[in-house]
């Protein structure tokens, strides 16, 4: 069974996948590393709009962008 995804749909599942990619190293860093919770929100608030800076078929902003 093949699911078709149109191009919105994927960018949407794409954002929601870096959010959870996010939320999932915030939550590591404040516990396995013992950080204070604020830094790791801190952490957090960085770390998504870096993940889709750094992703070079965005095409909004950062690599990808013209």
């Amino acid at each position: 069974m093949k699911i078709s995804l149109t191009k919105k749909q994927k960018a949407i599942l794409k954002s929601y996948m870096r959010g959870v990619l996010v939320s999932l190293l915030s939550f590591l860093a404040s516990n396995e590393l013992g950080l204070d919770p604020l830094l790791s929100i801190a952490i957090a608030s960085i770390a998504g709009p870096a993940a889709k800076a750094l992703d070079k078929t965005e095409t909004e902003y950062g690599v990808g962008s013209n």
